[in-house]
């Protein structure tokens, strides 16, 4: 099978030639390379990555604020330093009307020809996913703090909501073109936002249904309506809402990050394994502590519980970041490729 194949096999819930392996970003490719001596572009195709990432980057110049930091084009501060950046431009709006008056970006700003042409080299042979990070939750915290975002959702939820629909009429509208520009090459529909930590949602279900549930499922649409599966990025325990998101059309969740949720990776497969295939599940916050022989068993055991009848990728439940080593890298991707049901043999790695 090529990998664009296997990966959609595996989300038909149908059984491919191997375990298709993917992770959401290998952070450690440059050591991962001088380990292995290749060239660092070289590096995805020899650990196996199945998947790739396509997005439409922004197009215009970098703005910057009036201390001369950069900015995104939604007027948020553009580098991140979880935690301290201190700029939120919807922080002291008041009213809805100033929300609807801000300068939300424009839809046709961004390089979608680039997109077409990227989609259309990998399409073939890879399993193409996108646009991916296009989120409603995170952008509404990003633009008014996250503190004060969740304070306007309970106290002042007009201007709340105003704010998501402003959101998501805009991602609908980059969605739309993404789509116009990528369809045929794109495999899979995907987005993602986060709205959990590791013990249950930031807010509770009943607002989450209220807020985001109708948005997500517009945008979901956007997808089916091409045929296409959508796969949804949402980390942590995101359990409490998983019956919601399969109902409003999501097929692959990723990121499955089995510790912390309150079941067992068996429980998980038996309740959403039948309209759910699932992305991720080894502990990225163990890899870097963890020996070669400790990952590969972990591999093995997710692979066990979730990979039976197919609906499994494998891989890192988030990024593999730069202080996991490249020995713990290689265990991870060599022996999910290498596994076969019946039998795993570690030798059985392909080149």
């Amino acid at each position: 099978m090529t990998p664009r194949e296997r990966t959609l096999c595996a989300i038909r819930h149908e059984v491919p030639d191997r375990i298709p392996v993917d992770a959401i970003c290998v952070e450690n490719i440059p050591a991962v390379a001088r380990h292995l001596d290749i060239a660092p572009d070289a590096v995805p195709d020899r650990l196996g990555l199945d998947g790739r990432v396509v997005a439409a980057p922004c197009a215009l110049p970098v703005a910057h604020d009036s201390k001369g930091e950069p900015m995104t084009e939604w007027r948020a501060a553009a580098v991140l330093d979880y935690g301290t950046s201190h700029r939120y431009p919807l922080a002291q709006i008041t009213l809805v009307d100033e929300v609807e008056r801000y300068p939300w970006p424009d839809p046709d700003a961004y390089d979608y020809e680039t997109a077409s042409v990227v989609c259309a080299d990998l399409g073939p042979v890879y399993a193409v996913r996108g646009p991916y990070w296009k989120p409603i939750f995170c952008q509404a915290c990003s633009l008014f703090g996250m503190e004060t975002a969740m304070e306007r959702m309970l106290n002042e939820p007009a201007i709340f909501e105003a704010a998501l629909e402003c959101i998501t009429e805009h991602t609908i509208g980059y969605c739309e073109r993404f789509l116009d520009a990528c369809v045929p090459s794109l495999s899979v529909f995907c987005l993602g936002d986060d709205f959990a930590t590791q013990r249950g949602l930031m807010m509770s279900p009943k607002h989450w249904r209220r807020f985001l549930k109708p948005r997500y499922a517009r945008l979901f649409e956007l997808g089916r309506r091409r045929g296409l599966p959508v796969w949804f990025h949402s980390c942590g325990d995101v359990t409490s809402v998983l019956p919601d998101l399969i109902e409003i059309g999501v097929n692959v969740w990723e990121t499955v990050q089995l510790h912390t949720l309150p079941m067992s990776p068996t429980e998980l497969k038996r309740e959403f394994g039948r309209d759910l295939a699932f992305f991720g599940g080894v502990n990225t916050q163990r890899l870097p502590f963890a020996s070669p022989a400790e990952v590969e068993a972990e591999t093995i055991r997710c692979i066990e519980a979730l990979g039976a009848g197919g609906g499994y990728i494998c891989g890192p439940d988030h990024h593999i970041k730069p202080d996991v080593s490249p020995e713990n890298t290689l265990a991870l991707f060599d022996t999910a490729r290498a596994f076969r049901r019946g039998g795993y043999t570690g030798a059985d790695v392909p080149a």
